[in-house]
């Protein structure tokens, strides 16, 4: 991670602690404590839905013999338990998986995991965040259940989940990108403006697929129209903010990334997109107006529309 794309993530994470002083003062420092309550009193309440976990643990073990890929689609498996599987599936993730049974399999082991933290993930309890940010900080967690975990941080759409992700997100390697490709999935104004910073210091061609790709995803028309984001009063900023980004950096790159780019403004579908594009035109050398003017025509005949 170059120390711009830092400095512009960081500056995002400031604006975001000064807006909401509040939220930041009762963000939770670690939390477990309260998941571990919770999970005892779970254990009280209703103790079938600890044996019913327990049960289907097994066809994780069948599903891993039969995968055709790399990793057992295991989800759809625990997320047919219903609510009632959220702090038993919260008990093995973060405080018995050394006791509970394990399958043989290390890719067994590992699609149980993934598949626990997809199907929780779904369920945008609040309540989760300090298991998901202790996946996240974890050195020995893996690339597929970091995926999973951070997507599961971005679906809470609330501001401590987007300061954590922006806190998160300038991690080199495997970890930041992990974080900064679900950064598309948290719909608030002050991620969007992160992404923007970090798009506008025009980062190599890997970087900038994955910013423009998770633009689109945080200002994809379809998504707020389908999805009732937690922030739907800043839906129009989110989306011109994206829109703005992805225009500007369009002529700083060719190839698929440009394509990417382009992609992502389809799905952005911002109203602004156009005018957007029209002052780009006039910003810059006339060699570069033929493209421009056929990615407007691009635009006006969206066929993501």
């Amino acid at each position: 991670m170059s120390h711009a794309l830092s400095a512009g993530l960081g500056a995002a994470l400031l604006m975001l602690l000064f807006t909401s002083p509040a939220t930041a003062q009762t963000a939770p420092v670690d939390g477990l404590g309260e998941l571990r309550e919770e999970v005892a009193r779970a254990r009280q309440q209703t103790p079938e839905a600890f044996a019913r976990l327990e049960a289907v643990i097994p066809q994780v073990e069948v599903m891993d013999s039969r995968k055709r890929g790399t990793l057992a689609a295991a989800a759809p498996l625990f997320r047919q338990l219903g609510a009632q599987a959220l702090w038993p599936m919260v008990e093995r993730l973060v405080f018995d998986a050394g006791l509970a049974t394990q399958p043989a399999r290390d890719s067994a082991k590992l699609a149980l995991q993934v598949g626990m933290v997809e199907a929780t993930g779904d369920l945008r309890d609040a309540r989760l965040l300090p298991l998901w940010k202790t996946l996240l900080e974890g050195a020995e967690t893996r690339r597929p259940a970091r995926r999973a975990a951070a997507v599961a941080l971005a679906k809470l759409e609330s501001p401590e989940a987007a300061a954590l992700l922006i806190t998160l997100s300038p991690q080199e390697g495997f970890r930041g990108e992990t974080v900064r490709e679900a950064m598309g999935q948290c719909r608030r104004l002050v991620v969007a403006q992160a992404l923007a910073d970090a798009l506008a210091r025009t980062p190599a061609p890997s970087e900038a697929r994955r910013l423009a790709v998770a633009l689109g995803d945080i200002g994809s028309f379809w998504a707020w129209k389908t999805s009732q984001p937690k922030a739907a009063p800043e839906e129009g900023d989110v989306r011109r903010v994206a829109a703005e980004a992805l225009v500007n950096a369009w002529l700083n790159y060719t190839g698929d990334v440009q394509q990417a780019l382009t992609q992502a403004l389809m799905r952005v579908d911002a109203p602004e997109t156009g005018a957007l594009i029209q002052s780009m035109r006039a910003r810059t050398r006339e060699s570069n107006h033929p493209a421009l003017e056929g990615l407007s025509r691009r635009m006006a005949n969206n066929p993501l529309r």
